[in-house]
């Protein structure tokens, strides 16, 4: 449920290619992601944003979960946000994406079937949430 506990949350999960010799720098970025793309993304909703590294294929796997109610609306203030462009603008050239064609999203490109990350489909979740636990 949402913090507010009347939306169910929704989990996302996406890939992209990650060049190799772009692996530390990607790291280091990761490891202080400026404040305010931190908060643009609570702002809009998100929660437990997180980011994998398989080193075999080069590859990023994302997860995020969404609280909000209108998940288009949400994602369109992330990509409106001048700091989120400027973060995406250091991490793009890292990144490799799978199906894109056209400038990169900091730059305004997208839609038409482009995705930066590739959306993944959830085919098995346990249905527990962690803090049924606690």
């Amino acid at each position: 449920m949402s913090e507010a506990g009347d939306t169910p949350s929704k989990r996302y999960g996406s890939v992209i290619g990650l060049k190799p010799e772009k692996y530390q720098e990607y790291k280091v970025l990761h490891a202080a992601v400026w404040p305010r793309v931190l908060d643009r993304l609570t702002k809009s909703n998100i929660r437990n944003y997180t980011i994998y590294y398989d080193s075999i294929n080069h590859m990023l796997f994302s997860h995020l979960e969404y609280i909000g109610s209108d998940f288009d609306k949400d994602m369109a203030a992330i990509a409106d946000d001048p700091i989120t462009k400027e973060w995406w603008e250091v991490c793009e050239p890292c990144q490799k994406p799978l199906k894109w064609s056209g400038p990169p999203p900091s730059q305004g490109g997208g839609g038409q079937g482009n995705t930066w990350w590739t959306p993944m489909e959830e085919l098995f979740h346990d249905n527990h949430s962690a803090v049924k636990f606690l």
